[in-house]
């Protein structure tokens, strides 16, 4: 997962605030395409908005030239989206009693 810029959507009447960017592949044919799932979330990982992102064509087989598919998958759904990506998601710390 990643972090976001914030943005505001529109979800169930009211205006929401989403920070993180969370994807997975649901489809590859290992050749021309593949699918992307996207969600858009608050901080306490309510899904605001989601969808699908499908790669083909060129930007499919450049798709990992860097070395770090990971990365170019959330930059390209990131650019598909006009989401600007802040960071990686690091999830809190609890407390250790000492």
């Amino acid at each position: 997962m990643k972090t976001i810029q914030s943005i505001n959507l529109w979800k169930d009447g009211t205006s929401r605030t989403a920070s993180i960017l969370k994807m997975f592949i649901s489809y590859d044919d290992l050749s021309e395409q593949a699918v992307v799932q996207y969600q858009l979330l608050e901080d306490s990982f309510v899904v605001l908005a989601s969808g699908a992102i499908t790669i083909a064509g060129q930007d499919y087989i450049d798709w990992g030239s860097t070395g770090d598919p990971n990365a170019e998958i959330y930059a390209y759904g990131a650019n598909s989206l006009g989401l600007t990506i802040t960071g990686d998601y690091v999830a809190p710390q609890e407390e250790q009693q000492p």
